[in-house]
């Protein structure tokens, strides 16, 4: 269930709002914006993205309530509907998630303008995205068949090529899907930030089975260098005090590598205040080599890997190479994995 709630965080910030018409309807699209500044601890984290889930339903539905003819009405369902199941996705209720999904189905088949359809199928897919299947193939093939479903139907919008970029980020262990996919998403992009986000991938992709060549000095003072680590299972990850789903995924991760004392594990930041990342790393136990440099998504490293997603873990098998370029999702598997082998 950590895996589902990391990726509902991720997929809330491709939520984008409906333009407003009125001042009541202005109240209700302000919510859309997804909270960033949480608490370092995660379970307030997910407090507060909890309250804010709340709010955005408590607003809806006092919108409904005021103006039940307005013509934003059928739009205050859709993001009930989306809220309410982002609400039970945070405390891991995934029949509430399901009835969530079958309601944006519904309001899909009531849409009143044919404009807005696409609206209801992007929030109904990205709450999907919460319970993909029990497997990590179910959940990777169901993932790219519901990209590449809005991508057919509705090519022009912008989020077509972001829903093709998540799909390709379930992919990593799968290049041969990860690359096409990618490129369809490049074919499909009208952003730029996004285009830079698909270059960033295919370098990663590119660096895959490579070894690499990383040192920095941590925050402690010490001397990282991953060259020394050959012979052991290196974990590489990339991380902010700042990112909701870091704070959140960081929390599991901490607890299952002490538990793996053979696990070599580094850290890049990409955090800007120094306080911060201190603070986080005091309340999750964090004694690991840390690279930081204050440059958040800036960060040297970061940008010469190609990072654009927190958290990313890279493994590194005892050659020095990069194995898995972003094993989040399923850690433990993979480190046992590395570690089996001569």
């Amino acid at each position: 269930m950590k895996i589902l709630k990391i990726r509902s965080i991720l997929l809330l910030a491709l939520l984008a709002s409906i333009p407003s018409l009125s001042a009541g309807w202005e109240k209700v699209t302000a919510l859309d914006v997804p909270v960033t500044q949480l608490s370092q601890d995660p379970t307030k984290a997910k407090e507060s993205m909890a309250r804010h889930f709340r709010a955005q339903i408590a607003a809806n539905e006092a919108f409904l309530r005021e103006s039940p003819d307005d013509p934003h009405a059928w739009e205050a369902r859709v993001r009930i509907a989306s809220a309410q199941g982002r609400l039970a996705s945070l405390s891991a209720d995934k029949e509430g998630v399901r009835q969530a999904v079958t309601k944006l189905k519904e309001l899909e088949r009531t849409v009143p303008d044919p404009s807005l359809k696409a609206e209801a199928m992007f929030r109904r897919i990205s709450l999907q995205w919460q319970d993909l299947g029990a497997t990590a193939d179910v959940r990777r093939e169901n993932a790219v068949a519901n990209a590449r479903n809005f991508a057919a139907a509705f090519p022009q919008d912008h989020r077509s090529a972001r829903l093709l970029a998540e799909a390709a980020a379930l992919c990593n262990s799968h290049p041969e899907q990860k690359g096409p996919l990618l490129e369809e998403a490049i074919s499909l992009c009208k952003e730029e930030s996004m285009h830079q986000r698909l270059k960033d991938d295919k370098k990663q992709l590119e660096l895959l089975g490579q070894a690499l060549d990383l040192g920095f000095t941590a925050t402690d003072g010490s001397r990282f260098d991953l060259a020394k680590e050959r012979g052991h299972v290196t974990a590489i990850v990339f991380w902010s005090a700042e990112s909701a789903p870091s704070l959140v995924w960081m929390g599991y991760f901490a607890k299952y590598a002490a538990g793996e004392p053979a696990l070599r594990i580094a850290t890049v930041s990409l955090d800007r205040n120094k306080a911060d990342l201190s603070a986080a790393m005091r309340t999750l136990g964090i004694t690991w080599p840390t690279a930081f440099d204050g440059m958040g998504w800036q960060n040297a490293i970061a940008r010469n890997f190609g990072i654009n997603t927190l958290p990313t873990l890279w493994l590194i098998d005892k050659t020095g190479r990069l194995a898995f370029l972003n094993a989040r999702d399923s850690y433990e598997h993979r480190v046992r994995e590395l570690m089996l082998k001569n």
